[in-house]
């Protein structure tokens, strides 16, 4: 009788597992789920700046994660509950293949991941000082535009892998729609470096985040741009310079009022022996600032053409005796031949025959006697240098019979 009770004890507490078991089978089930973009945290960064190293590029910065438990544990997670981190502290210059660790909570487990490693290029780390200009958003009426009249600071450093750093050509300071009244006023303006066209370079650090920017709305005006063009080269290459003809520059109308046109600095092309682009520099006076819609266009393009040479051979009997007394004889002494030496664009010098050039001596005022005179050589189509040798010539000169 007594085993009878134990063996129903102990079958009931069996049977109670099995239907627990069965209930919580069924009401939180094993589930998964997929968490997507979660972000790689990329941990020891300070050991790539103690090597003087920075980051290029990264193959990935976020993974889907896969996740298994109860569906009750699955249900309470949270994104941030799942953490995937990058030690930088064994990478070295170069690409270095990096493990990705993942954290989840302890009641549930990693099933799957999109990826293991990430590759994270390193270069040598570099600085370099550019400069901070304004950018304001905003549409103006074409009489007005906004004056930068004060920066807290002009300058800023970057820092970061060689090759983006190369990139940043200078620090944009945003000043959004709306903040530039034609009250003066100040603005904190936060700082972005970004390359020519405007656009941002990531993983790039700079030495300040903001900038004060004093500003005020002003008026714009457009004037002749003139910019000068020195040359001390050889002549044995055509160059031409393409520049703007107009600038628009702003400022308090006052100031613009009296100004009619406006001088760059002069472009040297002395040692330029292929086609490039130079940046214009107007000369200004401090007060008054180059407009927005001239800033991009303040660039002169110049081309250069190799020259081709031809030559001419002359007796000294073709040369032009000019205005000779009209009782005096003269007559070219010492040489026979003279050669000129025309230099410009093949199409040009093929255009050009012996006829077209004149040699002639200058004999105003000359009296009886020898003299040493200058050649003059004139050619009466297009070219671009005119050579002779020899370049002066002795003339006799003696009454007529």
């Amino acid at each position: 009788m007594l085993d009878n009770k134990k063996f129903n004890i102990v079958l009931s507490v069996l049977i109670a597992i099995g239907i627990w078991a069965y209930v919580i089978g069924e009401t939180n089930p094993t589930d998964t789920k997929t968490y997507r973009d979660v972000p790689i945290q990329f941990l020891g960064e300070e050991s790539l700046d103690e090597n003087e190293l920075a980051i290029l590029d990264i193959s990935a910065e976020t993974l889907n994660v896969t996740v298994t438990g109860t569906r009750a544990n699955v249900s309470r997670l949270r994104p941030g509950d799942i953490t995937a981190s990058v030690s930088l502290e064994e990478a070295a210059k170069g690409e270095n293949q990096l493990r990705v660790n993942i954290r989840v909570p302890d009641n549930v487990e990693i099933e799957d991941k999109s990826l293991n490693k990430v590759t994270v290029t390193v270069e040598n780390k570099v600085s370099k000082e550019i400069d901070i200009l304004p950018q304001y958003e905003g549409v103006f009426s074409t009489d007005q535009e906004p004056i930068t009249v004060e920066l807290s600071r002009s300058k800023v450093t970057v820092t970061g892998a060689q090759s983006l750093v190369e990139q940043v050509d200078h620090a944009s300071a945003l000043v959004k729609e709306g903040e530039v009244t034609d009250r003066l006023k100040t603005i904190a303006c936060k700082l972005e470096p970004v390359d020519k066209r405007g656009e941002m370079i990531e993983r790039v650090k700079l030495s300040a985040g903001s900038v004060q920017v004093t500003a005020e709305l002003g008026m714009a005006k457009t004037v002749p741009l003139k910019v000068p063009v020195v040359d001390l080269s050889d002549g044995t290459l055509e160059k031409s310079v393409s520049a703007p003809k107009t600038i628009t520059i702003k400022g308090k109308s006052s100031v613009l009022e009296s100004i009619e046109f406006v001088t760059a600095e002069a472009i040297d092309l002395t040692d330029v022996t292929e086609d490039t682009t130079v940046k214009i520099v107007p000369v200004l006076p401090a007060d008054v600032q180059v407009s927005g819609r001239s800033a991009e266009s303040m660039i002169a393009e110049i081309k250069v053409e190799a020259l081709s040479t031809r030559t001419f051979t002359f007796n000294s009997d073709e040369i032009d005796m000019q205005n000779l007394a009209a009782d005096l004889q003269a007559e070219i002494s010492g040489i026979d031949r003279l050669v000129v030496v025309l230099t410009g664009k093949e199409e040009q010098l093929a255009a050009i025959e012996k006829e077209d050039i004149i040699l002639q001596v200058e004999l105003k005022d000359k009296q009886e006697g020898s003299h040493q005179v200058s050649l003059e050589v004139v050619c009466q189509k297009d070219c671009t240098k005119i050579e002779v040798t020899p370049k002066k010539v002795h003339v006799e000169i003696e009454q007529k019979e």
